[in-house]
Order: C-alpha cells, then sequence, then structure tokens
C-alpha cells in the first residue's frame, strides 16, 4: 500500500491548538521519543528516501518529453 500525504484526509490533520497541555517533563520525554522515531526511520528507510529525491530532482532537472500528436510513430 501506498500512502502520501496527499492522499491523507483532512480529518488527520493536527492543529497545534488541538494538543492537550503538557508539563515541561512530558514535554522533553515526547520530543526525545519522536527525535529517536525519526532517526530511526531515515536510519532504517535513508536509502530509499535519498533514491526518491533523487529522482524528484532528476525529472525537474530533465523533464520527459512527450511526443507531439502530429508525429508519425516508426511502428
Amino acid at each position: 500500500m501506498h500512502v502520501t500525504m496527499a492522499n491523507t484526509p483532512a480529518l488527520f490533520a493536527l492543529m497545534p491548538t488541538d494538543l492537550p497541555p503538557l508539563s515541561d517533563s512530558s514535554a522533553v520525554e515526547i520530543l526525545d521519543f519522536l527525535h529517536e522515531l525519526i532517526f530511526r526511520f531515515e536510519a532504517h528507510y535513508g536509502a530509499q528516501i535519498h533514491r526518491f529525491y533523487d529522482q524528484q530532482r532528476d525529472i525537474r532537472i530533465n523533464p520527459p518529453v512527450a511526443p507531439r500528436p502530429d508525429e508519425e510513430e516508426p511502428f
């Protein structure tokens, strides 16, 4: 299953005003957890992430050229 942010329904949008109040220590613990999660995610999927961004950069630099409708196909 391929999931992109564009496919994420607005129902799951999280606004800062929706977040509950936290103690200072809880905020730090959650932040540390999120940093660790991102670190591990990047370590595991980093090659795929870089490959995706490289492909996107290549497409922007050299966009595919569609054949002109008036040109005859050789076969």
